[in-house]
């Protein structure tokens, strides 16, 4: 007797790489492959796409700093940073390959890993830029992404934390309310308003940033719970690979907004 799979939870945590068109037309397992993808598949592609974004990041910082003619000292003193030339180029490269691998999930392959290394050698640039003002800034933040990526892991195991729609429903819509935020923020820096400049608006940016990283963190348990759905439904093998670049979006969001509230605080003392 031949058995239909069900269709995932609807969990896509406010990540555009698993919308509910990616997870109804290929995480529900109605395409028919000889293999179909698996934790493991998923896991070793996803590091294989970090270690791209790892080594074109190491390229971006190389191209954002340069030393300078006299050594005045050590650390940052005798070095200069600045934006590197490819640096817009790649930045809107990485969002039409991002939208391209979303409209088609069979070329998350090669798209994935174009991605991958685009959207590193832009966090390079700018890692290098906040490293600048505040030493050592950039390996804690890497260190409290991977943190907070095994505790979510952690937490949806041992599943202490139990994805549901509700809870789906909720951290995208908090999400889409940081972005119409940030929105509204960078308006007002058009205008030059002296009071985003002031301690008391630090102080909300320093909460507003803690939430976004709690929002990214709740992205990851919601993304862990659709992979798990498409792996029980039997997704098509090629799954793996676009599960390993969504993956990779919450990661990098994660780090990005870590980066910001260490600057913010490290500003607050």
């Amino acid at each position: 007797m031949q058995t239909q799979s069900a269709a995932p939870i609807d969990l896509g945590g406010g990540n555009p790489a698993f919308s509910d068109k990616v997870r109804r037309e290929y995480l529900s397992g109605a395409a028919s492959a000889p293999t179909t993808m698996s934790v493991g598949g998923v896991t070793v592609k996803t590091i294989a796409l970090l270690v791209v974004l790892v080594a074109a990041g190491a390229w971006g910082w190389a191209s954002a700093t340069e030393p300078v003619a006299v050594d005045a000292g050590t650390g940052y003193a005798n070095t200069t940073v600045t934006i590197p030339g490819g640096f817009w180029l790649a930045s809107f490269g990485a969002l039409f390959v991002g939208i391209f691998v979303a409209v088609n999930p069979r070329r998350a392959a090669l798209l994935g890993v174009i991605y991958a290394a685009l959207e590193g050698y832009v966090l390079g640039a700018i890692s290098a830029m906040f490293d600048a003002q505040t030493e050592g800034i950039v390996g804690a933040a890497v260190v409290g992404t991977i943190c907070v990526f095994l505790a979510a892991l952690v937490l949806y195991v041992l599943r202490i934390i139990r994805p549901t729609r509700k809870m789906a429903f909720g951290v995208t819509a908090a999400i889409g309310g940081l972005g119409l935020l940030y929105f509204f923020v960078f308006i007002l820096s058009i205008f030059n308003w002296t009071w985003l400049y002031s301690d008391s608006f630090r102080t909300i940016g320093i909460v507003v940033t803690a939430i976004a990283v709690i929002l990214a963190a709740l992205s990851l348990t919601l993304n862990f719970a659709a992979i798990e759905a498409g792996v029980e439904a039997g997704a098509p093998k090629f799954m793996e690979w676009y599960c390993a670049y969504g993956l990779m979006v919450t990661v990098i969001w994660l780090y990005i907004e870590l980066l910001r509230l260490l600057a913010l605080l490290s500003r607050n003392r």
